[in-house]
């Protein structure tokens, strides 16, 4: 499933259909009950930066959507009754939370409250009318604060009809939004065909939510926690990592984002990569990782790498297939100092993300609560964390008909600051999507840091390593 941004997706036109609540299960939340769990720390996290954008009057989206394509003409009732199970089956998309202030409050239909009924929006005739429909319906009816929190549609057509779903950020995180489809499919085909859906019993988010909210977190795993997050802090001058090279934000003025994907490997490709991180006693993600300091490096004259990841929680089986928010951020830093190939930087970057595994279990959030003013890695309360993720994808149910669905993840118009980026590696393709800001000077040096991280992994791939020389730092050369 390729991440693509909503402003550059284009539908087939048709009939556009939502499903919507009926008016008693919105008649419900007047007497909805007030749900015991607190938000998640991450949850809390995402809420309040909303809200911060909001008053600032800045660009943003938090919410995650995707959409995909059945085949034929989609019966409506069908996949009423379909979306109605799939929402009763996540509890976190029964709840919203109110802002009292002095803190978040969670509250909560009952299960049997909730029913929709399809809904005809018209008939559009290009896909640019459904795309700023989308986007118009995507930013004014997903929110934590209300329910619900999600909007679901599709455009009907004879020969085949497109699902849209999105959500808000703090009912989903990026391996969940990859679930939808396949599980919305298996249900919607049970309604039409009678064949069961088959889905695995699933764990409540909120309960999730309590649980890491009322965490006593052991005196050696906050030791060592401490003093992982404190060595990757010192090591950047107690700043947030950030990208190697400029980005042209030499002012105050707000920058769009925008997306640059790079296929990294097929199949074949990755296989060979993997093998070649074997043979140096590493895995696959850490040879990424390793790529990506190299370029750093050699572009840029950087001495060490330094990101933020995300490491899944899902620890019990209960959590494997439910929607929420199922993450902690870790730190990933090592030193580039006296190595020159990629094996050395292999070694080093799967040390160091052993040592960033060893502490998923203490939320950063938390942690930074602990800390206080030790760590500032959110000083501005509106912006989102720069990170590199890392997601492997191909043992997910439905990953083999996503190609033929043309099953996408979709991202919103936002403000730009630094360069997160994602890899994804699915059944037939490795691919890395960055996020940077809209200025020239970025889409050259982000264009340049990708081409050569792809240069390193595909020289690793043909000759089983990679020599490389640090660059002169600018900094030093402007002496």
């Amino acid at each position: 499933m390729r991440m693509n941004a909503l402003r550059e997706y284009e539908p087939v036109p048709g009939t556009l259909v939502e499903w919507r609540p009926i008016e008693s299960t919105m008649d419900s939340m007047g007497v909805a009950r007030e749900h015991p769990a607190p938000p998640s720390s991450f949850q809390e996290n995402h809420i309040r930066r909303s809200l911060a954008n909001d008053a600032a009057g800045a660009v943003h989206s938090p919410w995650l959507s995707t959409v995909f394509d059945l085949p034929g003409r989609l019966d409506a009732e069908a996949m009423a009754v379909a979306w109605q199970q799939w929402v009763r089956r996540h509890g976190t998309l029964l709840t919203w939370f109110e802002d009292t202030g002095d803190e978040l409050r969670r509250c909560a239909l009952d299960t049997d409250d909730v029913e929709f009924v399809p809904v005809e929006v018209g008939d559009y005739d290009t896909g640019a009318q459904i795309r700023e429909h989308l986007l118009h319906r995507f930013d004014t009816a997903t929110s934590a604060l209300r329910w619900p929190p999600f909007v679901l549609g599709a455009v009907l057509r004879e020969e085949s009809s497109t699902v849209f779903f999105a959500v808000d950020h703090a009912h989903t995180d990026g391996y969940s939004i990859f679930l939808v489809f396949d599980e919305l499919r298996r249900l919607y085909e049970q309604q039409i065909g009678g064949e069961p859906a088959a889905l695995p019993e699933v764990g409540d988010h909120a309960v999730f939510a309590a649980r890491e909210r009322g965490l006593a977190i052991e005196p050696e795993a906050q030791a060592a926690a401490v003093q992982t997050w404190s060595d990757f802090w010192l090591s950047g001058g107690e700043r947030p990592p950030s990208f190697p090279l400029p980005l042209g934000l030499d002012d105050d003025e707000p920058r769009g984002k925008l997306l640059m994907e790079r296929e990294l490997f097929d199949a074949d490709q990755a296989n060979a990569f993997g093998k070649r991180c074997r043979e140096h006693r590493g895995g696959f993600a850490a040879g990424i990782f390793a790529a990506l300091a190299i370029a750093a490096s050699e572009l840029a004259g950087t001495e060490s790498f330094r990101t933020l990841t995300p490491v899944q929680t899902r620890d019990e089986r209960q959590w494997a297939a439910a929607q929420g928010w199922f993450i902690n951020l870790v730190p990933l830093h090592f030193a580039l100092t006296g190595l020159g190939t990629f094996g050395e930087v292999l070694t080093a970057a799967e040390q160091a993300f052993a040592r960033a595994r060893a502490i998923a279990d203490v939320p950063v959030v938390k942690l930074v609560e602990l800390l206080g003013s030790q760590l500032k890695l959110q000083e501005d309360a509106r912006t989102v964390l720069p990170i590199v993720s890392f997601i492997d994808l191909r043992r997910i149910r439905g990953g083999e008909l996503w190609e033929q669905a043309d099953a996408q993840v979709l991202s919103g118009p936002g403000e730009g600051f630094d360069v997160p980026m994602w890899i994804n590696r699915l059944r037939g393709l490795t691919y890395l999507k960055a996020s940077y800001p809209d200025t020239a000077v970025a889409a050259e040096n982000v264009a340049r840091y990708l081409d050569r991280t792809m240069a390193v992994l595909h020289r690793v791939i043909a000759d089983g390593d990679h020599e490389f020389r640090s660059a002169v730092p600018a900094a030093v050369l402007a002496e």
